[in-house]
């Protein structure tokens, strides 16, 4: 019964207080009549009755332990008044809300894509056993490249250290059987595919070993396409003009890669079995339990090492990469860079807010000489004061989900690569939790500071002030710190985004739209119908088809052979990009010819297969002779060398492209995809609709974009890293400069008394205006010095971030100084101006 009470007085009290002093107020009245019946007038007997019964308040309190949860009640009372406080400073509560929310804000935004795409990849369960090996040819500078079928099979073989190894590879069907065609994107996998990642069907069942012509759709695919209908699970659908069997559908909560709508039955035929061809494969193995991953990789060098017996130069290696780290890829750095720059801008403001609650904690003295004199306790105070700074950091904290609500919105429309990845990130409860436990760590740090000076009540005010201004100037150092670590990054990315954007692609992309297309089946004279249709359409200046096309993946990479010529000893394979354009391909893009000539309509399917080739290739394997005439052999057998090219970037303006070989496009009609590219005045988009509609109305268009979107999306990363960072050191800043504003106003506005006297005996404004410029900027200056100490340490850290710039950029460690001594001029100067226009006989008259 006595715990039930308690709960009821959680939900209400009033019974319970009315209750209570009713009783008291009957004991009172009882020992009053007793004092009046031993003959005491009534006043007196009122006043001995109340000496007598003891504190009403004492009493009441105890009484209330009784029924009541005592800390609670406690805890409940703190937090009202509390939240009083709040009310009363709104001018601080919205400051320090803000300045909180900002970096919560930034932080659960950050850490929610790091889930995403690094702790917990895309969502998937138990990843931290699964790796995914690659190529790495040392002498070509090839690194995490795709796998073929030889490899496939020989990490196959190692079921002593892997308990599943399976293979896939990106593809893009038309799926027909709609009003219209569809382009589905997808993998297909090897029947041990799923059971890499332990995953079970929503429904049906997954691959079995040898099977073909099966497929597994995507939980949100069969949503949208066969709106949640289970007996989709048997049916067949059209890919390319073959049949499918749907034999199963994948879990909610399975989504690799992340844009795969389906995944279908891989096959290998016996031609596929040939190191260095068709190198198109993403090779994922799981470790067994009890094998670490060390012992992994030496197994795997072991076998790398017994091939390579016979030809021990060769650079070739097989890498194995964690699964988290091979799906975060060139985002992995900046995301661990972005947040720990946001956490500088977190703690900033838990430095600002600590200065700020400092400087008005000689208004709260008196407040607390009267609690501690009313009988509380050092630790009821701290409690209290605690409380306050917990309340004010989750104000904040709700102000940071919801501005990380917002962040995430915009992440998904964030054009960088790998932006498939970042359609996952969610705001889902761990986060909230990690925002709500960041919201009441801020609490703690800017809030205990600034507690446990108030409670040092024994001191003198001198002494407490200057203890005060001690952990001020600490305060204002650590931000000024912050802010110049974070300005020095900022000038290091922009000086690397100006070098990238001043790197020559080798061809003119103003102008340039883009489009892929998948090509219609038992159409073989589509490319060419399109293409003479582009041409001749009003407003063209000039058209093509290729694939692919630069900047958006790289060309195709493939082993070549020249006639006549054999390897050296130790020399690796020969790898090159391919690209299979139309004639018009080097008109369009602008790309100058060097020797020879380029494609025409009369290289035909028909016609001998020739190709061009660019001057890297040129300069490294023909450095000696004239290339053109000569054979080389990559796809579809041997090829005569018509013509030399420059070279072009095709991946990123970053990295320099492999060797590259160009094929006419109507002779190696090998693939099923192709890309208009068009030069025009206007956005050519309707212009590319209309005619692939004309041509033939059942080829699906997609990825249309213009080339210098391509090209900007390529540095999208280092765009986004560079704008983040500028304004996280933008905020660091201005903090900063509020900081150390506060604390010299704060300074000067106690000792104006003094300033008034100085200036009375004859000191000048310059020296009242010098001394606390000088006061002031002492702790910036500490903060600079302090700033630039951890830059020239952790410089080296921003090495792989960094293109054509030194870690040591003179620019940006001179630049970054200077503003940041600009603004702290400016935030001491007012301060200090107003010092030094001190009027001494206002000060005077009034003391």
């Amino acid at each position: 019964m006595r715990i039930w009470n308690r709960l009821r007085s959680l939900v209400d009290r009033r019974p319970f207080e009315h209750d209570l002093s009713e009783e008291m107020t009957a004991h009172r009245e009882m020992i009053e009549r007793e004092f009046i019946e031993q003959g005491m007038s009534p006043e007196n007997a009122k006043f001995a009755a109340s000496r007598g019964f003891g504190n009403t308040t004492t009493f009441m309190e105890s009484s209330r332990e009784q029924w009541q949860f005592a800390w609670l009640d406690t805890l409940t009372r703190d937090i009202r008044f509390a939240l009083r406080r709040l009310v009363q400073q709104p001018a601080l509560t919205i400051t320090a809300a803000l300045t909180i929310a900002l970096g919560i804000g930034a932080n659960t935004a950050i850490v929610s894509v790091l889930k995403t795409v690094l702790l917990n990849p895309l969502g998937l369960k138990d990843t931290d056993r699964i790796n995914v090996a690659t190529v790495r040819l040392e002498k070509l500078n090839m690194r995490k490249a795709s796998t073929s079928e030889v490899e496939f099979r020989e990490l196959q073989s190692m079921s002593d250290v892997f308990s599943t190894v399976a293979a896939s590879e990106g593809k893009s069907w038309t799926m027909d059987g709609g009003s219209e065609p569809v382009r589905v994107v997808g993998r297909a996998a090897t029947a041990d595919f799923f059971r890499v990642f332990d995953e079970k069907p929503f429904a049906g069942r997954f691959f079995a070993a040898d099977e073909r012509s099966t497929v597994v759709l995507s939980h949100k695919f069969w949503r949208s396409q066969f709106g949640g209908d289970l007996t989709a699970v048997g049916r067949s659908i059209i890919l390319d003009g073959q049949l499918h069997k749907i034999i199963g559908i994948a879990g909610p909560g399975f989504q690799f890669p992340a844009d795969s709508q389906i995944w279908t039955s891989l096959f290998f035929p016996p031609e596929r079995l040939q190191r260095g061809r068709n190198m198109t494969l993403n090779l994922l193995v799981r470790l067994k339990d009890g094998v670490s991953p060390a012992f992994a990789a030496e197994r795997v060098n072991r076998y790398v090492a017994a091939m390579k017996s016979e030809n021990p130069n060769s650079g070739y290696f097989v890498d194995l990469t964690p699964f988290a780290e091979f799906i975060a890829g060139d985002l992995r750095r900046p995301l661990l860079l972005l947040w720990a720059a946001a956490l500088v801008v977190l703690l900033t403001g838990c430095a600002n807010i600590a200065t700020l609650l400092l400087s008005r904690t000689a208004g709260r003295k008196r407040e607390m000489a009267i609690r501690i004199s009313l009988g509380a306790t050092r630790v009821q105070i701290l409690r209290q004061l605690l409380i306050e700074s917990l309340c004010l950091g989750l104000v904040g904290g709700v102000g940071g989900i919801l501005l990380a609500s917002a962040a995430v919105s915009v992440v998904h429309q964030l054009a960088i690569p790998g932006k498939a990845a970042l359609s996952l990130v969610a705001l889902d409860r761990d986060l909230i939790l990690y925002g709500v436990a960041l919201a009441l760590g801020s609490g703690l740090v800017f809030g205990l500071a600034p507690a446990i000076q108030l409670l040092r009540h024994s001191q003198t005010t001198a002494m407490a002030r200057g203890r005060r201004h001690r952990l001020q100037d600490v305060f204002v150092a650590a931000e000024v710190a912050a802010a110049l670590v974070l300005l020095i990054t900022t000038g290091l990315l922009l000086r690397s985004l100006w070098a990238v954007g001043q790197v020559d692609p080798g061809f003119d992309a103003k102008s340039l739209t883009t489009a892929y297309l998948i090509k219609p089946r038992n159409d073989p004279s589509f490319i060419q119908r399109l293409d003479s249709r582009l041409r001749a359409t009003a407003g063209v200046q000039s058209a093509a088809l290729a694939y692919p096309v630069p900047f958006s993946g790289g060309g195709l990479t493939s082993s070549f052979t020249i006639q006549n010529r054999q390897r050296q000893a130790g020399e690796p394979e020969w790898h090159g990009e391919a690209y299979f354009v139309s004639p018009g391909y080097f008109q369009t893009m602008r790309i100058g010819l060097l020797r020879g000539r380029t494609f025409t309509n009369a290289d035909s399917g028909a016609a001998p297969l020739v190709c061009v080739i660019d001057t890297k290739l040129a300069e490294r394997f023909f450095p000696d002779q004239n290339p053109l005439g000569q054979r080389i052999a990559m796809y579809r057998g041997w090829a005569q060398i018509i013509g030399v090219a420059p070279t072009v970037r095709g991946a990123s303006l970053e990295q320099d492209s492999r060797p590259v070989i160009y094929y006419a496009i109507e002779q190696v009609p090998l693939f099923p995809q192709a890309a208009i590219i068009l030069r025009t005045q206007s956005p050519a988009t309707a212009l590319i609709r209309e005619a692939v509609r004309d041509t033939n109305g059942a080829t699906p268009i997609f990825d249309m974009r213009s080339m210098e979107d391509r090209i900007r999306e390529s540095q999208g990363i280092r765009r986004l890293l560079a704008g983040l960072v500028s304004v996280f050191a933008a905020i660091c800043l201005i903090l900063a400069g509020i900081g150390l504003n506060g604390v010299v106003s704060q300074i000067v506005g106690e000792r104006v008394p003094e300033i008034g006297v100085r200036m009375a005996l004859g000191a000048a404004p310059r020296q009242i205006l010098i001394q606390f410029l000088t006061q002031g900027l002492l702790a910036g200056g500490v903060g600079i010095a302090i700033g630039l100490a951890i830059s020239f340490y952790a410089r080296k850290s921003l090495a792989g971030l960094l293109f054509n710039v030194e870690t040591f950029d003179a620019i940006a460690f001179w630049l970054a100084p200077a503003a940041v001594t600009l603004i702290l001029i400016v935030s001491v100067w007012f301060p200090a101006r107003r010092a030094s226009r001190v009027q001494p006989s206002s000060v005077l008259r009034y003391e």
